[in-house]
């Protein structure tokens, strides 16, 4: 992913200092309909745009209701080419189209093609997006006990983005043997020209319904965003990871790992607010012939009032050869959980 060069980084530099310490609600925003809001923009993704006004509290506009916007203080704007553009905003002649004016030029953005708007003044923690929820299931009549927790933090710049992730499920039955399942995540990735980026990421796993006690997996990587759109993205990557793995029966094992990834998005933005993901990996061992592995995750998001949501999300682990048993095993199962994002 690019970044423009017709502002200089003396100019940003000079944008960030200019900055104020506390924004001034005197951003404006023309609707469709002719209405005026007069408020502070704090954000724009996932197809609305976020303002504060003095009236009320957060709210979210309709990207596609917008007409013009005018303000004053100097944004980072990203568009569906990849490239980030620095400057304020100004109305376009004739309206219809999103003005930035720098110290350089002034260039005219379709509004479409925009994907990320952020205040160059907005703080370190505003800058993190995430979600966290949690499910739990008891049936009195076997003894039958289900708990999950999953959340994931993304902080993001225009040149680059950190994430962690985690995911855990766990069921217990009285007779039964208990079903343990884990995976700690992080990533980072630098976005490079025409939307390639290079990944690395670190990532902790168990699952005993694999014969798998613990695996820690160090790796790189290189892909590209296929589609980019302010309400999907379809990502492709390909890298290698080295593994270390111990299995239930305590055996610890070094390896090296192909790995695959294909991962897409997309999202409604119309109340109440949907969002898919599917998320597939295909890790081929390269020093232990013949074993693959594949991981599989798919959820679906309903919001049910501001910031909440209903997740249904299904997942699939399959081993060709488990750890303990050198077998061919299939761990998956449905999660449904409440959540809240921020």
């Amino acid at each position: 992913m690019g970044i423009r060069t017709g502002l200089s980084s003396a100019a940003v530099c000079l944008l960030l200092s200019a900055a104020p310490v506390l924004a001034q609600k005197t951003d404006v925003i023309v609707l469709f309909n002719g209405d005026r809001v007069t408020c502070e923009i704090k954000s724009y993704k996932q197809g609305r745009l976020t303002v504060s006004t003095d009236i009320a509290s957060d709210i979210s506009i309709k990207w596609n209701k917008i007409v013009s916007i005018t303000s004053d203080k100097a944004f980072e704007i990203e568009t569906t080419d990849g490239f980030v553009h620095y400057g304020h905003l100004e109305p376009s002649t004739p309206p219809g189209k999103l003005d930035v004016v720098s110290q350089a030029d002034t260039e005219s953005l379709d509004f479409m093609s925009v994907v990320r708007i952020s205040p160059i003044y907005e703080s370190f923690w505003k800058r993190w997006d995430g979600s966290l929820d949690v499910g739990f299931n008891y049936t009195q009549a076997n003894n039958y006990f289900q708990f999950t927790l999953n959340g994931d933090a993304i902080f993001r710049r225009p040149t680059f983005q950190t994430s962690v992730n985690l995911s855990t499920f766990f069921t217990a039955q009285e007779g039964v043997e208990s079903s343990q399942r884990a995976n700690l995540s992080t990533a980072y990735q630098k976005f490079l020209k025409n939307r390639y980026l290079v990944i690395g990421f670190l990532a902790f796993d168990r699952n005993l319904d694999l014969g798998l006690k613990a695996r820690g997996s160090l790796g790189a990587g290189y892909g590209r965003d296929l589609v980019q759109t302010n309400r999907t993205l379809l990502t492709v990557a390909a890298g290698l990871s080295g593994q270390r793995e111990k299995s239930t029966d305590n055996v610890t094992t070094s390896n090296l790992a192909a790995i695959l990834l294909g991962q897409y998005s997309t999202f409604t933005y119309d109340f109440p607010k949907l969002t898919f993901n599917v998320q597939l990996q295909v890790i081929p061992y390269l020093t232990d012939s013949g074993r693959v592995r594949m991981e599989f995750n798919t959820y679906v998001k309903r919001e049910i009032v501001k910031d909440f949501y209903l997740s249904l999300s299904i997942f699939d682990s399959f081993d060709s050869r488990d750890p303990a048993t050198q077998q061919p095993k299939n761990d998956w199962g449905p999660v449904l959980a409440i959540g809240y994002s921020f």
